[in-house]
């Protein structure tokens, strides 16, 4: 029905806590302001240095879920991936690798009421600085996402998937020590039901995985 399409939402983005984005509007409004927020543009300059990604990076996996159908996905092997040498995909065979964590990422859309449609906090996480003795570089033997929250209210429903961007996949390092560097979508879609109408909302966290530095958020 029009009134229903015409609803209004608050959509909020924080960073540890902190305030970072506050859009209010119609889903439709909202998703055109997120489309401008977008970053791409910020990462032309993230190009490899010591020879291709092909040549010298293999990544386990470029694709995976992480939220279905309002749900969390537990850091399992179907839920993570990693960065690691051609020469050796094997992650058991890398040591001294040491713990990344991202800041915390709360991400909620209210109704024009205030009542929550849905709240997902999120870290990214997992280990590297890893070394094989065999050969130079520092890898990214672990790479997840790990949630402290994740609901949605009726009529809502959030999926989410980590997607690894294979155009930004790159050695910044020196074919004989690597430091892989990558980024790290995270992408929240958003569903609900109004009466006959459908309203769907996505939104994309994007974050640079640094075989040395570890992880930073983009946007």
């Amino acid at each position: 029905m029009p009134q229903e399409q015409e609803q209004r939402f608050r959509e909020q983005v924080l960073v540890n806590g902190e305030q970072v984005i506050s859009n209010e509007g119609t889903i439709e409004e909202l998703g055109e302001k997120a489309r401008k927020q977008a970053t791409s543009s910020k990462l032309k300059g993230l190009t490899a240095k010591g020879g291709t990604a092909e040549t010298v990076i293999e990544v386990a996996k470029f694709v995976w879920d992480i939220i279905k159908d309002s749900k969390a996905s537990a850091a399992t092997e179907e839920t993570t991936s990693r960065v690691l040498s051609v020469k050796d995909t094997n992650w058991e065979n890398y040591e001294l690798a040491k713990n990344f964590a991202s800041d915390e990422i709360t991400y909620k859309l209210d109704n024009f009421v205030g009542v929550n449609c849905y709240t997902v906090k999120f870290k990214v996480a997992g280990t590297y600085k890893a070394v094989n003795p065999d050969f130079g570089g520092k890898w990214i033997p672990n790479i997840h996402v790990t949630f402290s929250r994740c609901d949605a209210n009726i009529p809502w429903v959030i999926n989410g998937s980590a997607v690894i961007d294979s155009t930004y996949v790159s050695n910044i390092g020196t074919k004989e020590n690597p430091i892989p560097q990558l980024v790290l979508n995270i992408k929240i879609k958003t569903d609900a039901k109004f009466a006959l109408n459908w309203e769907s909302h996505e939104r994309t966290f994007e974050f640079i995985l640094n075989g040395e530095t570890g992880v930073k958020l983009i946007n």
